[in-house]
């Protein structure tokens, strides 16, 4: 694919600016750089003038926050933002505010080719129709459900909201809860992601299903790792990554 992805560098020190155009000169010769700013207003101002593909944004801008800069132009579907930033602790931050990745500071070679590289199918390839249709879904439940999960002498009624995560125990599924104990069920975790896929949870690896109301903190790595409410630690699968960070973007 030979397809020129336009791009705007915004960050408040020149080096960095420097550095970050040297190496997308070097190692993305397929990025464009038309421009660079040093503040939200002049970065929402070239935005406009030159409508790119890509936008690398730092968060910090003397005193100004890259954030400010996406509430200020929107949700925009013609450019993609690459957060290049210091600050590791703002990365569930930048994805619900529809960043497309989150590059740590001293820049790694290998991470900026690959977020270009990710932008490059992104070009091509839009996310699934099956995807947005599962948020539209989402977003169009109002009211409370309940959940029914059979034990030994009945059923216990969950109301869903609670329902943390649900982990695969070979043929049974263990459901973690805000507010009590957890409870091990005689079901798969198969059967639990198709009734729970329109509520907000989404599969995140073989073994492990999550609300993601409940996710406090995503880091980066092959599919990466999510840190939940409850302190748990989970493993992302490199397969369903996309898929989470898409729906993790929408559901804030």
């Amino acid at each position: 694919m030979n397809t020129k992805l336009t791009a705007i560098i915004i960050d408040d020190e020149k080096d960095g600016r420097d550095t970050l155009k040297h190496y997308l000169q070097k190692y993305c010769p397929e990025v464009s750089v038309l421009a660079e700013a040093a503040s939200v207003s002049a970065a929402a101002a070239l935005i406009k003038a030159h409508n790119p593909w890509l936008i690398f944004l730092d968060i910090n801008l003397s005193g100004e926050s890259g954030f400010e800069l996406l509430d200020h132009t929107g949700v925009q579907e013609t450019y993609k933002t690459i957060f290049v930033t210091a600050h590791d602790e703002y990365a569930i931050q930048a994805i619900r505010k529809h960043a497309f990745d989150y590059i740590l500071k001293p820049i790694h070679i290998e991470t900026l080719v690959n977020a270009v590289n990710r932008a490059k199918e992104s070009a091509a390839t839009p996310p699934s129709g099956a995807i947005k249709e599962l948020f539209q879904v989402i977003q169009s439940r109002q009211q409370e459900q309940r959940l029914a999960l059979p034990v030994l002498d009945g059923f216990i009624y969950v109301d869903i909201r609670e329902i943390v995560r649900c982990e695969a125990e070979g043929n049974y599924t263990l459901f973690y809860f805000h507010t009590r104990n957890k409870i091990l069920i005689c079901k798969t975790l198969g059967y639990y992601e198709t009734i729970l896929k329109d509520q907000g949870f989404v599969r995140i690896h073989h073994h492990h299903l999550i609300n993601l109301k409940y996710v406090e903190r995503y880091q980066r790595g092959r599919g990466g790792i999510v840190y939940m409410s409850d302190q748990s630690e989970l493993p992302v699968s490199q397969r369903k990554r996309d898929d989470f960070l898409y729906m993790l973007q929408q559901f804030s």
